[in-house]
């Protein structure tokens, strides 16, 4: 019996790890192979599509259809052809509209900070997340712990740093808190429906 179900595992274990073999070799063609599918790139196509049109439209301008953009992309076509470099033909065209054509910003000076903000914001929001949720889980555990102590003499000192109405030390089952709070609100409504009637 013991031999049996050793045997399966094994069979288990070897057809798992031949799938696996079989994905990432898969995997591997894939990747190797994109490059053999894609299509040429095509230049004017590969600049115009990093730059905003500077009109009132905000497209980018390898789909803008503006007066604009489209003399924007004839500048590129014809920058190309006269045998331009990519940033050579970029560099012009920021000096005629300005750096707001550009579809990121250069990553220096000043316009670091659009780069490395959102990081650090989201860095920062994972460290105050993180403190807060081990704060709460150790109060947590602190309480249960506390609760689970009873009447000890840290239980009564917790109990009195937590507050006097701390539901995790009241040593009371589920049931009898439900009675007790069903209790409270009927004594309420009672009152309510008293001072109603006066």
């Amino acid at each position: 019996m013991i031999l049996a179900s050793l045997v399966r595992r094994l069979a288990g274990v070897r057809a798992l790890r031949a799938i696996l073999a079989l994905c990432v070799l898969g995997s591997l063609l894939l990747v190797r192979s994109v490059p053999l599918l894609a299509k040429p790139k095509d230049p004017v196509l590969e600049i115009t599509s990093q730059l905003i049109c500077p009109c009132s439209c905000g497209e980018v301008v390898s789909g803008c259809i503006c007066e604009t953009g489209m003399s924007m992309k004839a500048t590129v076509e014809r920058d190309i052809k006269a045998g331009k470099s990519k940033d050579e033909i970029i560099g012009a065209l920021v000096s005629q509209y300005g750096e707001v054509i550009r579809g990121a910003p250069k990553p220096q000076g000043f316009n670091l900070i659009v780069w490395i903000a959102p990081f650090a914001a989201t860095l920062l929001g994972f460290a105050i997340a993180s403190f807060i949720l081990r704060r709460w889980v150790r109060r947590r555990s602190e309480l249960a712990t506390a609760a689970a102590r009873g009447g000890s003499a840290d239980a009564g000192a917790f109990a009195g740093a937590a507050g006097p109405r701390s539901p995790f030390l009241t040593g009371r089952t589920l049931e009898e808190d439900v009675d007790a709070l069903r209790a409270r609100a009927e004594a309420e409504l009672r009152r309510l429906k008293q001072g109603r009637e006066a």
